[in-house]
């Protein structure tokens, strides 16, 4: 996937929002640099290049991967390494929880942007408000001990349990 294909960057979409442009879709990278330049903007001066953005390959599933790679090294690693390893394994939990709590948030407001993030968000994360990371952890805890890929299977299983456990995260219309 070329990068112009991905989502807007939060920048590029702040910087339409301001200008009264509403999106009547989820633009890609692309589309957004266009619109900068027709209402007078530079769109390399907000972010269009791919910085900061997860690449194609980096889903749910593989930042679940690499949690559970950097979780074998502690065990593997010897003394002189477990520190070292014990950053990679909070790293990794980090944009774990980072990927599910931008399923749940405004596109505008998203950390990470990913395809499957932007998927999520219209097809289940958008019913949410968002909710904390110690919440979204609580989450994958349960569902990462009763179903080790659920989140390759069965993404949809994040927001039936977040329902389920945490109530008030729906929004109500």
């Amino acid at each position: 996937m070329n990068w112009t294909e991905g989502p807007a960057t939060w920048k590029q979409l702040r910087f339409l929002s301001h200008h009264g442009y509403k999106p009547e879709h989820v633009l890609t990278k692309a589309e957004a640099s266009d619109l900068i330049r027709k209402f007078g903007g530079n769109p390399e001066d907000f972010g269009a290049v791919a910085e900061g953005t997860l690449k194609p390959h980096e889903t749910a599933n593989h930042l679940h991967l690499t949690m559970e790679n950097a979780r074998q090294v502690i065990v593997d690693s010897g003394r002189e390494h477990v520190e070292e390893s014990k950053e990679a394994l909070v790293s990794a939990v980090t944009n774990r929880q980072e990927f599910w709590l931008d399923t749940c948030r405004q596109t505008a407001k998203m950390a990470v942007n990913s395809r499957q993030v932007q998927e999520l968000y219209q097809k289940h994360g958008c019913r949410f408000v968002e909710p904390t990371q110690k919440q979204v952890q609580y989450i994958i805890e349960a569902l990462d001990s009763v179903m080790p890929h659920w989140d390759r299977n069965h993404p949809e299983l994040f927001y039936q349990t977040l329902e389920l456990n945490f109530p008030e995260l729906v929004r109500r219309h």
